[in-house]
């Protein structure tokens, strides 16, 4: 075979992958509040339902009033989403600040799985944060009493966002109950960087077929 031929093979190979396939997962502390404060949740509501009121979230900034909730059923509300544990907030932010910078031209995907409970109304909001900045909240979700649903935001960080912090913000304004788990964030690359990419990989073929090709001479 060619090295044009090979060539176009590989392009039309990597024209076909989505970019969701480039995607980078960003690791999020505690994604899902299974890590507990010392002391664990101290307070019960009935059977292996329990809270904290206040304490720490490991992993987390909070303000307001917040803290970790195992359902245990209470009031017919279903499980927490993934493990056993949820975050709430009666009126405050939970935040966590990741440990990479943005980088311009790549976008930022946040999702989180939102509770509306059966014996509260929903009062959530999701953000993503550039240096200090909100640069999207995520559509509000509500698919009725006891049912979990996906808030998802992106951002796309410019130029001068570029080696900004990103921050993830839950935030309650305390006319209902926020509760969040499964807390998700990642990247993909601008095209014009997948497709440099792309034409990195034709390069070294290239010379590696051409190097194979004197070699064999």
């Amino acid at each position: 075979m060619s090295v044009k031929k090979l060539a176009l093979i590989i392009a039309l190979a990597l024209m076909l992958i989505p970019g969701a396939a480039f995607a980078g997962t960003i690791y999020v502390d505690n994604f899902s509040f299974e890590t507990l404060p010392n002391g664990g949740l101290n307070y019960g509501c009935g059977g292996s339902c329990a809270f904290s009121l206040d304490s720490p979230i490991p992993g987390w900034n909070a303000t307001g009033t917040y803290g970790q909730f195992i359902p245990g059923g209470y009031g017919g509300n279903p499980n927490a989403y993934d493990g056993s544990v949820l975050a709430y907030s009666n009126g405050g932010t939970i935040s966590q600040t990741v440990g990479p910078e943005a980088i311009a031209g790549e976008t930022y995907t946040l999702s989180v799985e939102v509770l509306t409970r059966t014996d509260k109304s929903q009062d959530a909001s999701v953000q993503l944060e550039f240096g200090g900045s909100v640069c999207g909240t995520a559509p509000v979700v509500n698919a009725g009493p006891g049912t979990w649903n996906d808030f998802t935001v992106s951002c796309t960080a410019t130029g001068a966002q570029a080696g900004d912090s990103i921050t993830i913000l839950l935030t309650t304004q305390g006319l209902g109950q926020g509760d969040y788990d499964d807390v998700q964030l990642s990247s993909v690359p601008e095209p014009s960087v997948l497709l440099l990419l792309t034409l990195g990989l034709l390069g070294l073929c290239s010379g590696w077929f051409g190097k194979s090709r004197t070699a064999a001479i």
